[in-house]
């Protein structure tokens, strides 16, 4: 998970112990490479809760692919196996600074701001239509 210790550990200042947690294991990682540099550049993961609740979480791009599109896949990714599991309430506690990113995928806030690991953070959620 070298892209998570370069993104929040080294650039944001996450302390390590919070970065590594029980959702690690179980979680749905997906990755995106640029085949050119062969490496993989940006990383997230989906964590299913129980009860239809899922977390997208642990979005990270490396500083050069940022605004690149390196994160819409990762979003869209996300969004295809959360429905693909049948995952109907995502939520996210997205750094205040990308909220706009989270909304173009259909994100909204819910309450207010608040420090997670250090970071002013919001939480946002979008419920996925369930096939009829």
């Amino acid at each position: 998970m070298p892209i998570r210790r370069t993104v929040f550990i080294e650039e944001q200042s996450v302390p390590e112990e919070l970065e590594w947690d029980a959702f690690d294991e179980p979680g749905f990682h997906v990755l995106v490479f640029d085949d050119a540099a062969r490496k993989a550049v940006a990383t997230a993961r989906l964590s299913p809760r129980g009860n239809g609740l899922c977390f997208f979480n642990r979005l990270a791009v490396l500083a050069p692919w940022r605004g690149k599109g390196a994160g819409r896949l990762l979003m869209e990714t996300l969004l295809d196996e959360a429905r693909r599991r049948s995952q109907r309430d995502l939520e996210l506690h997205a750094q205040t600074r990308a909220r706009g990113f989270y909304e173009k995928f259909g994100f909204a806030a819910e309450g207010q701001p608040y420090l997670e690991a250090g970071i002013e953070h919001i939480t946002m959620r979008r419920m996925l239509a369930t096939a009829t």
